[in-house]
């Protein structure tokens, strides 16, 4: 794809100057700039958001990246990431990710970021991923004579994210790595929800159905009944007898709504294809799922029951809460394998923070951006979104505190090297827990740890 047909006839119709540089395919504004040997202030970006009047375009230099949070509070206004698909009519001639930041060509409120003080010459992306645009900054800022110019609502890209473009310029296996939050930002297409997920989902808006209504949902997908039925025959339940359907697993084993869950996730995460290995690779990813689900369904029951949040969606969250895991390896994969290598590499105790300077975000953010699009529960969308904010308070603050407490269990027995004395007391007495009980359930789960394993094998299998 050439220069975007919007921009450019706009372009020719404002009678602007301009040359088209060809680059190397790029991934990112600032890979952009380095590959094309341009100082990242020279090389505008936009950030195509939504707000209460609908979408709007952050224009930043590639040597900035946009903070929600300034920005909103400078607004006095929630703005959104502009996830809708509407995107993709609208930035039709564009490339996903690749947008040029005219606004006004396409009919959208901009807001400039006063870190634009750039040399004369200044860069844009063209509408794909091997073309720039040069134009004077002089010509730039006439085409921008509607837009706002706003003041800190960016901050300047870390070292480490300059220092590991520029090494990875050149190296294939580096060409995604970086920028995935300003990625995401930018898609135009969405990856649909699976079928038999939007199937379950609806069911499970129906408080009419029952048991044979969700066997026969399960049935119309083979190896989703399979799995199911493995989980009913697993060790870990205990269930001496032979269960040869689906109805049987459910009334008389798991349960409707565990059922409902289970699938729901299994459903969701299906088409995700991610490499098998490394500490966040599939088979990393269904082990840590599974038995999260199982723990914060254990921890759940075991509360007070006038504190007890809903048990089957507690299990629900626990199988999705690393779901962002496999959105980033599904839609992103060079930065996948980068960020799996890193994680195993460096053995952290904070993941989170390589994560941040790895990608711009973490996975509950990018986990929680496409259940959000897909119209998952808000108490999911925020369990994922916030399980690892320790100062997370808000209306589903007992889900966040379930999760979080899940996952410090789960690094006790992975790891072996963190202390119980350092439980997150806050989670556990928030949630009308005790050390002692806490570490009870945890031997339980632990009892059944066969059981667990297989189920996750066979899920990721």
């Amino acid at each position: 794809m050439s220069i975007a047909k919007t921009v450019k006839q706009y372009l020719d119709n404002k009678h602007v100057i301009y040359d088209v540089l060809e680059v190397p395919h790029f991934e990112s504004p600032l890979q952009a700039s380095k590959l094309a040997g341009i100082p990242p202030r020279s090389l505008y970006y936009p950030v195509v958001l939504r707000d209460p009047f609908g979408l709007m375009m952050a224009v930043l230099p590639a040597s900035h990246k946009l903070d929600h949070q300034r920005l909103a509070g400078m607004l006095h206004r929630k703005v959104e990431p502009a996830f809708q698909t509407q995107l993709s009519s609208v930035f039709a001639d564009c490339q996903p990710g690749h947008i040029p930041p005219l606004g006004e060509a396409y009919g959208i409120r901009t807001i400039i970021d006063a870190n634009l003080a750039t040399p004369e010459e200044v860069y844009i992306v063209a509408g794909d991923h091997s073309r720039l645009i040069k134009l004077s900054r002089k010509d730039f800022i006439l085409m921008q004579s509607n837009a706002w110019l706003g003041n800190n609502f960016s901050k300047a890209v870390t070292d480490m994210q300059m220092m590991a473009v520029e090494e990875g310029a050149g190296a294939q296996a580096k060409d995604n790595n970086f920028f995935i939050r300003e990625r995401v930002e930018q898609l135009t297409e969405l990856p649909p929800m699976p079928e038999m997920a939007s199937k379950i989902f609806q069911l499970q808006a129906r408080p009419e159905s029952d048991v044979a209504d969700l066997s026969k949902i399960i049935e119309l997908d083979p190896s989703l009944s399979v799995q199911v039925m493995r989980y009913a025959n697993s060790p870990f339940f205990g269930y001496r007898g032979e269960v040869n359907n689906l109805q049987t697993a459910i009334a008389r084993i798991l349960g409707y709504d565990m059922v409902m869950n289970l699938a729901l996730g299994l459903a969701v995460a299906k088409p995700f294809k991610i490499p098998r290995h490394g500490v966040i690779g599939l088979d990393a990813c269904w082990q840590h799922s599974i038995y999260s689900a199982n723990l914060m369904q254990m921890l759940c029951k075991a509360m007070p029951l006038a504190q007890r949040p809903r048990v089957a969606t507690c299990y629900l969250i626990g199988l999705l809460h690393d779901f962002g895991y496999m959105v980033l390896g599904h839609l992103f994969r060079e930065a996948f394998l980068g960020l799996n290598d890193l994680l195993s590499e460096e053995k952290s105790d904070q993941p989170i923070e390589i994560e941040y300077e790895y990608l711009g975000m973490d996975h509950g953010e990018l986990g929680s951006w496409l259940l959000k699009a897909w119209h998952l529960p808000d108490e999911v969308v925020v369990a994922v979104r916030e399980h690892h904010n320790e100062a997370y308070s808000g209306p589903f603050a007992p889900y966040v505190q379930l999760t979080r407490l899940s996952n410090y269990l789960l690094r006790i027995y992975e790891s072996q090297e963190v202390v119980v004395d350092d439980l997150p007391m806050d989670a556990v007495t928030a949630l009308g827990l005790d050390e002692v009980k806490v570490m009870e359930i945890m031997s339980q789960l632990m009892e059944g740890d066969e059981g667990l394993k297989d189920m996750a094998r066979r899920l990721a299998a």
